[in-house]
């Protein structure tokens, strides 16, 4: 499913919360060729992410994920567990659904739905 309307304040609390209770992962994107330096971004990145870091799955360079392709460029893709520390973040660090961007936090915030394991 994707989100075209800006979820903000209260209801952008909400929905982390229902969204903590259904899925159990969720990623953001850093594209690089937005950065201007990537050292420097990927520490500031870094130090943005610290309170969470032990909640990182993965940090993959990809070309496309869910929502995006970019054809020959790379982005990194962060990708977290989604629990009660993880939401607690995404509340405090954004008041909106939409304000996951670029300069000032990643962006593309995506959320994945917990799968039951199937036989």
């Amino acid at each position: 499913m994707m989100i075209t309307e800006n979820i903000m304040g209260q209801r952008y609390q909400q929905f982390i919360d229902i969204l903590a209770k259904r899925c159990n992962r969720f990623a953001f994107v850093e594209n690089r060729q937005l950065m201007e330096n990537e050292e420097l971004r990927l520490a500031a990145v870094d130090e943005l992410l610290a309170p969470i870091k032990n909640q990182l799955i993965e940090r993959k360079v990809q070309n496309e994920w869910e929502t995006t392709t970019l054809g020959e460029n790379t982005a990194f893709v962060y990708y977290f567990l989604l629990n009660d520390t993880t939401a607690q973040f995404l509340k405090e660090r954004s008041d909106s659904l939409f304000g996951w961007i670029t300069p000032e936090l990643p962006e593309d915030l995506m959320c994945f739905m917990k799968m039951n394991n199937v036989s």
